[in-house]
């Protein structure tokens, strides 16, 4: 079981609040009763004479007072019943008017049609009634009362009515609008905080996706390289300079691409622009395709009604994406099917869209040393390809084919004024 302690800070406002409220409740029914009392006395002059008069209009008073009291400190387990009862005691005592007026505005900032109207009518018809029994028992009036005299003791009661149930409902309304204003600025919070979690999620789905595009071509051929120097143990000096030369080479590029993405991944670096450059496009796919033919996998690139000048003035975003496409595809035939033939075919038109077709066949038997896989390559692919409005599909054909399909839009050419 669990007990929720409430905070003394708040028992403390909680009791100055109930304090000063009796405190006005209080000052307002004495009020009520001098003004009471003295219009009794000016009506009557033998009204301080009269024992029997003085005995019911105290005992009536004190008894309401306790009576009034405890159901308004309690009002709030049951608001319409408390209040109507407290207007109803109200109606035979002047003490407990102020007690009466703050349950009703209390009750009104409910904003509730349905209890308003029916404790109205308790306030007006208790109200002429106490009047009636105050002056039968206790000041009788000196001349009978007219029709006039009726309408001007109802009109008294449903005016002050009305402005403590406007006061209520404009406290409610008030109370309504600051509790609308926060919940909004909360779910305003919750929204900015998962707006961030997305963000940062996203970013870190990016950072991982450079990296992996960047890293796992040349960290690949690298262990492709200093592998066959681990196991081809005949080779001649000029073999092992040239592997060599291969292994320093990539991986002098992969630190350069490494720090190009963590450049363009910074927001602001001091002298980044020294540091950072251009990233690869289709331009660069031949020295691509070289390194993967020197690295023992045999490509051939096909352009099917497309011409290599179009692939080479495509929109930046576009080339960008279509060598990482051709990349990432022949990192993974090698790690996969390492010395297979790999065939990559474009086309496509301009202001439509463009195809690539990579394809490559597996082989029966897994490599015996089968380079290190993140098993994340074709999946970010195919995330980098979704973010291009293109899509790609990867899978193997009944024949042992493996083929990635991917298309990207693109985008035709400005025209140029004559």
């Amino acid at each position: 079981m669990t007990t929720t302690l409430v905070p003394e800070r708040s028992r403390g406002r909680r009791a100055w609040d109930l304090t000063w409220r009796l405190l006005v409740a209080g000052l307002v029914g004495l009020g009520a009763v001098v003004a009471v009392w003295g219009t009794a006395a000016e009506a009557d002059p033998q009204f301080e004479a009269r024992t029997s008069a003085m005995v019911w209009f105290f005992t009536v008073e004190v008894l309401s007072l306790f009576v009034a009291t405890p159901l308004y400190v309690l009002r709030g387990r049951a608001p319409l019943l408390m209040t109507g009862v407290i207007v109803v005691v109200s109606s035979f005592s002047q003490v407990t008017l102020g007690l009466a007026m703050l349950a009703v505005v209390s009750m009104a900032t409910r904003r509730r049609w349905v209890e308003i109207l029916p404790v109205g009518l308790l306030w007006v018809g208790g109200g002429l009634i106490g009047d009636r029994l105050f002056d039968r028992y206790v000041a009788p009036p000196p001349e009978v009362s007219t029709t006039t005299d009726l309408v001007a003791t109802m009109l008294g009661p449903v005016v002050l009515y009305a402005l403590l149930a406007v006061t209520g409902m404009f406290i409610g309304g008030r109370r309504a609008l600051i509790a609308s204003l926060r919940e909004q600025a909360a779910t305003a919070r919750r929204e900015a905080d998962a707006r961030g979690q997305t963000a940062r999620a996203a970013e870190r789905n990016r950072i991982a996706r450079e990296m992996h595009d960047v890293l796992a071509h040349r960290l690949s051929l690298v262990a492709l390289h200093s592998g066959a120097l681990e196991y081809r143990a005949g080779l001649d000096p000029d073999q092992v300079r040239e592997t060599a030369a291969v292994v320093r080479a990539n991986a002098h590029d992969a630190l350069g691409e490494l720090r190009e993405v963590l450049g363009l991944l910074r927001e602001s670096t001091p002298g980044g622009e020294e540091h950072s450059r251009p990233q690869p496009t289709f331009a660069q796919v031949d020295d691509l395709l070289e390194g993967t033919r020197a690295a023992g996998t045999p490509v051939t690139l096909v352009l099917d009604h497309v011409e290599h000048d179009d692939l080479t003035h495509l929109p930046v975003t576009t080339s960008r994406h279509l060598y990482r496409l051709v990349q990432e595809t022949l990192t993974n035939a090698r790690k996969h099917a390492p010395g297979q033939p790999v065939t990559v075919r474009l086309h496509g038109t301009p202001g439509e869209r463009l195809t690539l077709t990579v394809t490559n066949p597996v082989p029966a038997t897994a490599p015996t040393t089968p380079l290190p896989s993140s098993g994340w390559g074709l999946t970010g692919l195919a995330e980098r390809v979704r973010l291009t409005g293109g899509h790609l599909d990867a899978h193997l054909t009944p024949d042992g084919t493996f083929t990635v399909d991917a298309w990207l839009p693109w985008a035709a050419a400005p025209e140029t004024p004559a």
